[in-house]
C-alpha cells in the first residue's frame, strides 16, 4: 500500500522505494519481539513497566485524576522517558498539556505525570494515568469531562456564585481538600493578583506516602517557575471549542470562598452544583469591577491569609 501511494503524482523512483522498503523491514525486524510481547498484553488490557513507552502515543488523550480533588481529568500526551528520583526510585515521566486560563491568556499549559516502576503485569485501567480509550466507562467519562470543560469555559472572567462542591488549597506543599457550600468569588485574574507567586503544583518531587498500597505522591509546590509562563496562547477561541478541546480543559478554577474565608481555593468543576444568587447582590458586586475588587481586598485584610495561602 505504501508503495502505491508513496510518491503518487510526484516522484516514481525505484531507488527511493528500495530505501523505504529497507527502512520498513528494519523496523519490523527490530521491533518484532516487542510487538510479540505487547499485543497479547493489550488484548487483555494489561501492560508492563518496560512497555509503557509503547502504550502512550503522542497527541493521544490520557486519563488521570486531579491531585487536589481526586476528580477525573484528561490531558494530551506529548512525550515520555524514564527518570530516577534522588532516592533512586525509577518512574516513567510523562510530558502532557491541557487548556487553562490565568486571567489574561487562554491556551495550553504543561503538566508532568509520573508512573512509578511497577513489577510484573498491571491492568492498564489501574494506572494513575492511562490512555482514555482503556477507561472502563469511557463513554460516560468523556461526557462528564466535556460537561466539565463547558463549565470551565463559561467561568472565564469574574463571577459571584453560590455553589456546592469540592475545592482544595495548598499548605506546606500538600493539597488540603475541603467541601464548599457557600458563595464564592471566581476571578482568575484577581486571584493571581492577590497570589502573585502561586504556581500550579508539578510532580518534580516524589515523596512516598505511608499508604498500604504503596501509593506515591507525585506532586509538590514550587515557586521556581512563574505560573504565567506556563500558559501559551495557541489560537484557541473559548467560543469555538470542539469536543476534544473541552475534554482537556482544566477541571478547576481559582477563587475565594466567602463561607470558609479561604484564599487560594481551587474549585473543582466536576460535580459542580451552581445555584442562583441574589440578583441585587450579584449586580452590586460583579457589575462594578472596582467595587468588587475593593470588597475582596477588604475581606482579605479582615480575614487574613488563611489556609496556607
Amino acid at each position: 500500500m505504501y508503495q502505491s501511494n508513496a510518491f503518487a503524482g510526484t516522484i516514481h523512483d525505484a531507488t527511493h522505494l528500495k530505501h523505504l522498503d529497507l527502512l520498513i523491514n528494519f523496523i519490523h525486524t527490530t521491533y518484532l519481539s516487542t510487538a510479540q510481547r505487547l499485543l497479547p498484553l493489550l488484548e487483555n488490557d494489561e501492560i508492563t513497566y518496560d512497555l509503557l513507552w509503547a502504550l502512550f502515543t503522542p497527541n493521544s488523550m490520557v486519563y488521570t485524576t486531579c491531585f487536589g480533588t481526586g476528580k477525573s481529568r484528561c490531558v494530551i500526551y506529548d512525550a515520555g522517558e524514564e527518570q530516577e528520583t534522588s532516592n533512586e526510585l525509577k518512574y516513567y515521566k510523562m510530558e502532557c498539556r491541557y487548556l487553562d486560563y490565568h486571567g489574561q491568556v487562554f491556551g495550553e499549559a504543561s503538566v508532568n505525570l509520573a508512573i512509578m516502576k511497577l513489577p510484573g503485569r498491571k491492568r492498564i485501567s489501574t494506572l494513575n494515568a492511562f490512555p482514555l480509550r482503556y477507561h472502563l466507562e469511557e463513554k460516560g467519562t468523556k461526557a462528564q469531562l466535556v460537561d466539565c470543560g463547558r463549565k470551565f469555559v463559561s467561568m472565564l472572567g469574574a463571577y459571584y456564585r453560590h455553589c456546592r462542591g469540592t475545592a482544595f488549597y495548598m499548605k506546606d506543599g500538600e493539597p488540603v481538600k475541603v467541601s464548599v457550600e457557600s458563595r464564592v468569588m471566581l476571578d482568575a485574574a484577581f486571584f493571581r493578583k492577590m497570589n502573585p507567586n502561586y504556581v500550579r503544583p508539578q510532580p518534580h518531587k516524589l515523596a512516598k506516602k505511608n499508604d498500604s498500597d504503596g501509593h506515591f505522591d507525585l506532586f509538590s509546590e514550587s515557586s521556581s517557575e512563574p505560573a504565567l509562563d506556563q500558559i501559551k496562547g495557541n489560537g484557541a477561541e473559548p467560543t469555538d471549542m470542539k469536543e476534544n478541546d473541552l475534554l482537556i480543559c482544566c477541571p478547576t478554577v481559582p477563587g475565594f470562598g466567602l463561607g470558609d474565608k479561604l484564599w487560594r481555593m481551587i474549585m473543582s468543576l466536576f460535580w459542580w452544583h451552581d445555584y442562583q444568587t441574589d440578583p441585587l447582590i450579584y449586580s452590586g458586586i460583579c457589575r462594578c469591577r472596582y467595587r468588587r475588587h475593593q470588597l475582596v481586598v477588604n475581606a482579605f485584610r479582615l480575614f487574613g491569609n488563611f489556609g496556607g495561602a
